[in-house]
């Protein structure tokens, strides 16, 4: 490298430099106000997590975002920001279905950041009773994905139990062939949860014949088990891959690339209005022609959107369906709050599950794009998919 470049290069990165220290200093002044609204949080007996304030802010820098820096990674940096302001007014407590380096686990540190402190537990249902009985404040559940449609057993939660959805994200899933091994012929066995299979099935069939499929509860308990096997290898996240130190055999193995599974964050609280949000309703209807267009009818009357509904079997009685609706507004706008009583007045059952931030599902998290600790990807690996 010569002198000339060498100058141009230390006055760029001098210049750098002294960007660096402002935003120290300032970061820290802000650090300084997030201490004070803590202790006035804490004094007032206020929720320590304001999802509708942390999506204003989303959504005026992004507004107001020049570029060159992407919205997706000052939303990443962001994010982290407001959660070491969260460590510093009061640290936030979410339980998530662990293991650890799960799909929900990303989802709960896509939401809350890398300073949050995170329960793994077994089941969802003790995910969901930590919250309800005040151990943790925010509870993470996969609400619906883009093959299998909604999680029933978490709806059966949100009818069964009194939570509220505070917040909700889109994860895109990335699956990933890792293990020990150094070529996919040296694979044996291939450790899998029962869903991740059926999305990975045609690459398996093309790719891994030779090789006994044994399914397991998670995905990170996947990477475990091929940590463990020296024949061995998991379908999972890179995260779970990576903190398991295992080697990418194959990258995104799934077979329709895109696939997105949504999440909600539950809690104890309700969100004020942001101007952007969604309202998840629970619902039954009387056993008679036209009583879900009867009860339909007052959000077309007022012009609200409902993006999503489906069914369950419902707990009430048998033969009888219980509907879920996402409705796009919230809970105390007026038109909102008007068609909601109107329903009640058409149902047999209406629970109102929470008003939140809506959130893009085009534009979903994906977390395999930000930086982790490079690993080994296995050169005979580069296999194109079919």
């Amino acid at each position: 490298m010569n002198d000339r470049l060498k100058n141009q290069l230390a006055g760029l990165r001098n210049g750098i430099d002294r960007i660096d220290q402002q935003m120290l200093r300032m970061l820290n002044e802000r650090m300084e106000l997030a201490k004070e609204i803590g202790r006035i949080k804490v004094e007032e007996g206020l929720p320590p997590f304001d999802p509708s304030r942390e999506d204003t802010i989303y959504a005026r820098l992004s507004k107001g975002n020049p570029g060159p820096l992407s919205d997706d990674a000052l939303r990443s940096i962001y994010r982290e920001i407001l959660a070491a302001s969260r460590v510093l007014q009061h640290p936030l407590e979410v339980a998530f279905l662990g293991p650890e380096w799960t799909y929900s686990h990303l989802a709960a540190r896509s939401l809350f950041g890398h300073s949050a402190h995170y329960l793994p537990l077994p089941t969802l249902d003790e995910v969901i009773d930590q919250m309800i009985k005040g151990l943790v404040h925010v509870a993470i559940a996969p609400i619906e994905n883009t093959l299998e449609g909604g999680v029933t057993h978490t709806l059966d939660l949100l009818y069964e139990r009194e939570a509220q959805v505070v917040r909700e994200c889109y994860l895109e899933m990335a699956h990933y062939l890792a293990g020990k091994a150094e070529s996919l012929e040296q694979v044996a066995r291939v450790y899998a949860h029962p869903q991740t299979l059926g999305q990975c099935r045609h690459w398996l069939l093309h790719h891994m014949r030779h090789a006994v499929l044994q399914e397991c509860s998670s995905t990170a308990e996947a990477a475990r088990l091929a940590q463990e096997d020296p024949t061995g290898a998991a379908i999972c996240n890179l995260f779970a891959a990576h903190h398991n130190e295992l080697n990418v055999l194959a990258p995104r193995i799934e077979d329709r690339p895109g696939h997105i599974t949504r999440f909600f964050a539950l809690a104890q609280h309700f969100n004020p209005p942001t101007g952007h949000d969604k309202t998840s309703i629970l619902f039954a209807v009387p056993d008679r022609p036209g009583a879900l267009h009867d009860a339909l009818e007052p959000f077309t009357h007022h012009g609200r959107n409902i993006t999503r509904i489906e069914t369950r079997p419902s707990r009430i009685s048998i033969w009888h369906d219980l509907f879920y609706a996402d409705i796009e507004g919230h809970r105390d706008d007026p038109e909102i709050r008007q068609s909601l009583e109107d329903l009640e007045k058409r149902v047999n059952f209406l629970k109102i599950l929470g008003s939140y931030p809506r959130s893009d599902p085009f534009r979903p998290i994906r977390f395999q794009m930000e930086q982790v600790t490079p690993m080994t990807i296995v050169p005979k690996a580069e296999i194109a998919k079919t």
